[in-house]
C-alpha cells in the first residue's frame, strides 16, 4: 500500500511539474517573475565543482532569471576541510542563503548553534509547492531540533551501501579468486605490488578513505554500529537493537573489533599495499582507480557510478564488492541525510526556497543539476540515460552526481546506460541489505558536552588516526594510549549524556 501511495504521489509531482513552470514564469496564478524583485543567491555544498560547473550554472541562472527573477552563485567545501570551515562559513555570515545540510553534517549541532533559520510549515508549503507534499509527516519530523524544522530533507533518500572496487581484470590475469568481502583482498594486493610496478594496491587519502580502509575490515568482525553523533568519533550503538545502549569503538565486542582492524591495516601497510604520503594525499582512492594508479576505489553504490563508469571504459572491467557488517546489514538512510538549511543571516529565504523547490523537483532542473545540460553532457536513448556520440566517461565535464546535489529527487530519473551488470545486480539486491532503524534519524544536541566532545576529537584525530592508516609500531600499545587520553577527555560523562537523550528519543517512539 505505501508503494502504491509513493508512486501516486511521484506520479502527481510530475503532473505538477506542468504547473510549476507556469508558477514559476509567471504564466499560471502563482508567482509574475516580472514582479518580483531581482536577487542573487548564494549557496555551499561539499566536495568539489566539476569542472564543467560554470557551463551548468550558466544554464541554471538562464532559467531561473526567467522563472524568478534570480541567479545563483555556488561555493565548495572540500571534503579535506569542510570539517572546520562549515561552521567559520556560517558564524561570518555574509554572502550565504543556503547550505548543505545532513544528519552527518553538523546539522544538530549548527542548529542549535542558531546557524540556521526556523522554517514553519506555511513557509514551506507556500513557497515548495512541489517538495513538500512529497515529504512524509515521520519525514519532517526528523528534521526538528527542540521542535523547530531547520532543514529542507531529500524526498528520496539514498538506497546506498558501502562499496569497493577492483580491477577484475587484474584478478583474472594473476589468477585470484573471486573476492566477495574486504578480508580476502590480501592476495590481489600482493599480486598488484608485485606485478603492477606503476600502480599503488590502495592509494588513501586523508579524509575519505582513511576512516573507510579501517572500518572496512572492522565492519566484518564487529556488531552492527552506528555513531550516535555523525562526525563526532568513538561514541556508537547496535542500530539492530530495538533499544540500543550507546557505548564506545573500544569497549566490549568492539573494541576487540577494533584491535583485529587495526592489525589487519597495520599488516598491509607494513607489505607495502597502502602509499606512504596518507596525510598528505589528497587524491581520493576513488579517483586513483579510475586513472588506473590505484587497484581498490572506495566509496558506495551511490557516488561511484560514475567512476564504474569511466573504469569500463578504460577495460578495467571493475568488480563491486559490498561492504556490510557482520550480520549482513548497512542502515538505510534517514530523509535527514541529505538536503539543504537556510542560514540565519539569509536575505532572500522565501526565495531560495522557491528556486531549491525546482532544483529538487522540477525535471528539468533536476536533471540539469544531476546530469548536466542535455545534448553536451547527456543525451536519452532507448529510455536511458547515455551520453552523447563521441563522449567519453573521463572527458565528461559534468558527470552524474558529482557535483554536490545529492538531494535532488532520484526517483524521476531514468536508468543509466553504463551501469553495467553487477551494478544493476546490486541495486537489485539493495532493499535486503538495508536495515530499516529509527535510530538512523536521531538527533543528539551536543551542546552539554561540547567542551569534552572537542577535547575527544583531538585526541582521536592525533592518537587514533595513524592506527587506522597502519602507521603505528605496536597497534595494542597505540590503542592503550587512545584509550587513556579519551578518558582524560571524560568519556563517561559524554556517554551519560547521550545515553540520556537516545533514552528521551526512544520515548517519543511509542
Amino acid at each position: 500500500m505505501r508503494k502504491i501511495v509513493r508512486v501516486l504521489a511521484i506520479a502527481l509531482t510530475m503532473l505538477a511539474c506542468v504547473g510549476a513552470i507556469a508558477f514559476a514564469s509567471g504564466r499560471g496564478e502563482g508567482v509574475d517573475a516580472s514582479k518580483l524583485k531581482e536577487v542573487h543567491l548564494y549557496g555551499y555544498l561539499l566536495g568539489s565543482a566539476p569542472s564543467g560547473m560554470p557551463d551548468i550554472m550558466a544554464e541554471l541562472n538562464k532559467k531561473l532569471k526567467a522563472d524568478l527573477n534570480c541567479t545563483m552563485e555556488i561555493n565548495y567545501l572540500s571534503w579535506a576541510d569542510y570539517g572546520t570551515k562549515y561552521p567559520l562559513v556560517l558564524a561570518a555570515g555574509e554572502n550565504i542563503d543556503w547550505i548543505y545540510a545532513a544528519n552527518w553534517c553538523q546539522y544538530g549541532q549548527q542548529s542549535v548553534r542558531g546557524a540556521f533559520l526556523a522554517l514553519t510549515d506555511a513557509m514551506l508549503k507556500k513557497n515548495m509547492p512541489l517538495h513538500y507534499p512529497l515529504i512524509p509527516a515521520s519525514g519532517w519530523q526528523q528534521t526538528k531540533v527542540n521542535g523547530s524544522i531547520y532543514m529542507v530533507p531529500t524526498s528520496t533518500p539514498d538506497r546506498k551501501v558501502p562499496i569497493f572496487l577492483i580491477r577484475g581484470d587484474l584478478r583474472k590475469k594473476y589468477g585470484i579468486p573471486e573476492i566477495k568481502k574486504y578480508s580476502q583482498l590480501g592476495p590481489y594486493l600482493e599480486a598488484v605490488k608485485k606485478n603492477e610496478p606503476g600502480m599503488i594496491p590502495i592509494n588513501m587519502e586523508s579524509g575519505y578513505d582513511l576512516g573507510f580502509v579501517f572500518s572496512a575490515y572492522r565492519n566484518e568482525v564487529a556488531p552492527p554500529m552506528m555513531w550516535a553523533i555523525p562526525n563526532a568519533v568513538n561514541y556508537i550503538f547496535n542500530y539492530e537493537d530495538a533499544k540500543p545502549k550507546v557505548t564506545t569503538e573500544l569497549d566490549g565486542a568492539y573494541g576487540v573489533a577494533f584491535a583485529k582492524a587495526g592489525k589487519f591495516v597495520k599488516d598491509w601497510y607494513d607489505k607495502g599495499y597502502i602509499n606512504r604520503d596518507v596525510f598528505a594525499n589528497k587524491v581520493r582512492s576513488r579517483e586513483a582507480f579510475e586513472q588506473g594508479k590505484s587497484a581498490v576505489g572506495f566509496g558506495n553504490s551511490q557516488d561511484s557510478q560514475g567512476t564504474i563508469a569511466k573504469a569500463a571504459q578504460e577495460g578495467y572491467d571493475p568488480e563491486i564488492i559490498a561492504n556490510l557488517s557482520s550480520t549482513g546489514t548497512y542502515p538505510a538512510d534517514p530523509y535527514i541525510n541529505g538536503g539543504f538549511a537556510i542560514a540565519a543571516t539569509s536575505k532572500n529565504p522565501e526565495r531560495t526556497l522557491m528556486v531549491m523547490d525546482l532544483i529538487m523537483e522540477e525535471p528539468s532542473y533536476d536533471y540539469l543539476m544531476y546530469f548536466g545540460v542535455e545534448g553536451k553532457n547527456y543525451v536519452i536513448k532507448n529510455d536511458k540515460i547515455d551520453l552523447p556520440e563521441g563522449l567519453t566517461a573521463d572527458k565528461n565535464t559534468y558527470p552524474p552526481d558529482a557535483s554536490g546535489f545529492w538531494f535532488t529527487n532520484k526517483d524521476i530519473f531514468k536508468p543509466m546506460a553504463s551501469w553495467p551488470p553487477a551494478y544493476v545486480a546490486l541495486k537489485g539486491k539493495l532493499k535486503s541489505m538495508l536495515f530499516v532503524s529509527p535510530y538512523a534519524a536521531l538527533q543528539i544536541d551536543p551542546e552539554p558536552v561540547k567542551t569534552e566532545l572537542a577535547t575527544a576529537g583531538q585526541v582521536w584525530t592525533q592518537y587514533a588516526n595513524p592506527i587506522f592508516a597502519g602507521m603505528v609500531p605496536d597497534v595494542d600499545a597505540a590503542i592503550a594510549t587512545l584509550k587513556s587520553k579519551l578518558e582524560v577527555a571524560n568519556n563517561a560523562k559524554v556517554l551519560a549524556e547521550i545515553q540520556k537523550q537516545m533514552d528521551a528519543f526512544a520515548a517519543t517512539l511509542k
